[in-house]
């Protein structure tokens, strides 16, 4: 807490309350402090007693003058005056959160009226720092003159009186797109590039996969790992986080909810995020910076780009509210489109913008929305992601190079006229890996699923490599610090000495084990069949949803309909119509084990026709992901949502469900079937419904184990694939992705396995290569 200097007063001929105050605000002008001001008239007695500290001063035994000090976790000054006439107590409060804190005044003569006729005393609180005044418990301090200052520990007291110039360079870093065991190379190498902080998302999807059950182990172990590097955490703890996860990051299991409304002060989503935070946020608390305990988190974000969504200010207080009740007290912000501020942020919270080019006009159109705090960029996107069946939009041949991220930075950080703070999204590429790709479905357009590689043309990529936009950035953050040595901060310190040098570093091997051949597989039904990779349900009502199968839990994957009740309601000889009118999102028909029909994602309906003989219908539903941005949210239900009718007169109600969801991987299968090459033809379809196929190759005890990525060719369709039972992603030969990434921690001397469930079409061997592979065109 800042040290206060008091000086007092006497006033004999004090005038009316009115005139009192509009002394007080000519001499705040008079010093240039624009503050909030208040004045409130109300009844004391003579020996009114207050909490805080009180100064009495007596003139004919009749006048009490009360004080309230500024107290560590409150931003008002509050000046009591009281008159022993019992009449009057006005109680004048200033808002003292902003300037630098010349904070009183000194009222130069009395006015005479109303009966005051007493002595009075004001006080004069001085505060020595002439750093801005803010909560001494934030570590980040915002003055109004759009600078940004930082309290340290390693040089100064318990009090962290010394306020000093900060920028906040950082980088965004998922934890749960990348095995921890490479954490800590990806966090050295952001400090080498110049940054000082680290950012990540937390997606509620993670660590609540059942309900209220929930493990935080993985970030707690990041949290301790930043800190150990001794950089600094922003971190973004909102329910939802958009990030091109699944459902935005939002449990699944919140949609069994039917009248479910998500990102708004609904009960039904407010009732479980609340439980939620009471388990998440006291861990969060623990580890902020100015806990002096281990942490290092300065910032955190109240919602994600919530202007582009909704106008529920009152979800956005409940927010909050949530945070201060938890601990959190580090300073509070909000991020959006520079377009949609307003809609985005509250009163008193810091605004800040994400976005990509045009630097200088973005960046005033928050200065134009809220002029006077420090501007961040909470998401300068350094490139971009890839969609299922569309354009491969990064890379020096993609939307952004980086020769023009260079110039982009460059101008943020060495030309502009403003002083910016930059978290650049992303700095680390990483996986999506199994089921937790999101999907776009903006109105008037295809739903999109995303692509299981997060590589985002990220200055580390995917796989850790660095790459021309990593030594871009570095090389202007070089020059940053040349010009501005005093904002140089290495390991949470600021000495004299502190240089910043640009370091070579090393290029990450990678593996190439060559061509695997197809050695097993398992057939349909033996697949549904078994426990290990799915589990089964029954309804007499009609087909269920995925989220009204599993009423607690995070459900993904695949989800399998099969009907026996045709033959005994069929009143024709002839071909049968079949009508699913909603269905998400791709689907394959059998009859009687015989593939019959197949739709796309964008499609949305079955409508097709069945043989006469069918006896037993089975309809395959593939979940490629919900929405993770967009209005849509709510309708982010999975499988068959409608009603399925035969012969449009007949409502087929009675169905056996199997949820698909390899949630323990591929390790539990125990019987394989012998796989026999076919020598005319590397390519087969596949004719009797999705089959899963296993692949095994050894690393030799002389071998290294290094990163690879898995190559299929032409010959494979759609699917997911495992490494040693784990679910590395899907695979599409839409592209534009055609290899998946393979990390070497999956990997192990002796024989390794590769499974493969295949939903169209398969060939002989698949490839193990050094370097990843998209479609250019």
């Amino acid at each position: 807490m800042e040290s206060i200097e008091q000086n007092s007063y006497s006033y004999y001929d004090l005038h009316e309350k009115i005139a009192l105050v509009s002394l007080l605000k000519t001499e705040m002008k008079k010093h240039s402090i624009s503050k909030k001001f208040s004045g409130n008239i109300g009844c004391a007695h003579n020996d009114v007693q207050l909490e805080k500290k009180q100064i009495n001063m007596n003139n004919n035994n009749n006048n009490n003058l009360s004080i309230q000090p500024i107290d560590e976790s409150n931003t008002l000054l509050h000046f009591y005056i009281f008159n022993a006439s019992r009449e009057r107590n006005i109680h004048l409060s200033m808002n003292s959160n902003d300037k630098r804190l010349l904070i009183f005044y000194n009222i130069s003569h009395g006015l005479y009226k109303n009966g005051v006729r007493n002595v009075f005393l004001v006080s004069l609180y001085h505060l020595n720092t002439r750093a801005p005044k803010t909560s001494d418990r934030q570590t980040l301090v915002l003055d109004e003159e759009k600078r940004l200052f930082i309290r340290l520990f390693k040089q100064d007291d318990t009090y962290r009186q010394t306020m000093r110039p900060f920028r906040i360079l950082s980088g965004s870093l998922h934890y749960f797109r990348i095995f921890s065991d490479s954490w800590s190379e990806r966090i050295e190498n952001m400090k080498a590039a110049g940054l000082n902080t680290v950012e990540t998302f937390i997606p509620w999807n993670v660590h609540e996969r059942e309900v209220g059950k929930y493990d935080f182990d993985d970030l707690i172990k990041f949290l301790k790992l930043v800190h150990k590097h001794e950089m600094f955490t922003i971190i973004r703890p909102s329910a939802y986080i958009a990030a091109e996860w699944e459902f935005g990051g939002l449990p699944s299991w919140l949609l069994y909810d039917g009248e479910m409304v998500v990102r708004s002060s609904y009960g039904g989503f407010m009732e479980p995020l609340e439980k939620y935070y009471a388990a998440l946020l006291p861990i969060l608390a623990k580890y902020q910076y100015n806990r002096r305990n281990g942490g290092s988190i300065i910032a955190f974000q109240i919602e994600q780009e919530y202007g582009s969504y909704g106008a529920d200010k009152a979800y956005l207080e409940s927010l909050r509210s949530m945070y201060v009740k938890h601990g959190l007290d580090e300073i509070h912000f909000t991020a959006d489109a520079p377009s949609v501020l307003a809609q985005g942020t509250l009163d008193d919270v810091w605004a800040t913008v994400n976005f990509q080019r045009e630097v200088t006009q973005r960046v005033e159109k928050l200065l134009a929305f809220r002029a006077d705090k420090h501007i961040m960029v909470t998401e300068y996107w350094t490139g971009g992601f890839d969609q299922w069946g569309k354009k491969h939009r990064t890379g020096e041949k993609g939307i952004y190079s980086s020769d023009e991220l260079e110039s982009d930075v460059e101008e943020m950080l060495l030309t502009s006229q403003y002083e910016i703070s930059v978290n650049f999204y992303m700095f680390c590429g990483g996986t999506n890996y199994g089921f937790t790709s999101g999907a776009n479905h903006f109105q008037f357009k295809h739903f999109t699923p995303t692509v299981t590689s997060y590589d985002y043309d990220a200055p580390i990529s995917e796989s850790g490599d660095l790459n021309k936009k990593y030594y871009a950035i570095r090389n202007v953050i070089g020059k940053f610090y040349e010009q501005n040595p005093s904002l140089i901060i290495y390991n949470h310190e600021r000495t004299a000495l502190d240089t910043f040098e640009l370091k070579d570093m090393k290029e990450k091997k990678k593996g190439s084990y060559g061509k695997i051949r197809i050695t097993d597989f398992r057939t349909f039904d033996q697949v549904i069949a078994d426990k290990s990779l799915g589990t089964k349900y029954e309804s007499t009502e009609g087909p269920l949803c995925m989220e009204d199968l599993k009423k607690s839990g995070i459900t993904h994957g695949y989800i399998v309909y099969v009907n026996d009740e045709i033959e005994s309601k069929s009143q024709t000889n002839e071909k049968h119509t079949l009508s699913v009118p909603e269905i998400a999102d791709s689907a394959i028909v059998l009859s009687n084990g015989e593939r019959v029909f197949r739709s796309n994602h964008t499609t949305y309906k079955i409508e097709t026709e069945i043989p006469a003989d069918t006896k037993t219908l089975t309809i395959f539903v593939e979940n490629l992901g919900r929405i993770y941005y967009g209005v849509g949210l709510d309708y982010s239900r999975k499988g068959i949502l409608n009603n399925v009718m035969l012969d449009n007169t007949i409502e087929l109600k009675k169905w056996s469900m199997i949820l698909l969801d390899f949630s323990k991987g591929t390790s539990g299968v125990k019987e394989w079937n012998t796989f026999v090459s076919s020598e005319d033809s590397t390519t087969s379809r596949l004719s009797h419904g999705p089959k899963l196929f296993r692949a095994t190759f050894t690393i030799e005890a002389g071998q290294s184990i290094e990163d690879t990525f898995l190559s299929l060719g032409s010959s494979w369709g759609k699917g997911v694939a495992f490494i040693n039972g784990f679910n590395i992603g899907r695979y599409w030969n839409i592209g534009p992705q055609q290899t998946l990434f393979v990390p070497k921690q999956l990997l192990k001397k002796g024989l390794n396995y590769i499974c493969l469930f295949e939903l169209n079409q398969y060939g002989q061997e698949i490839e193990l290569i050094d370097k990843p592979l998209v479609d250019e065109e």
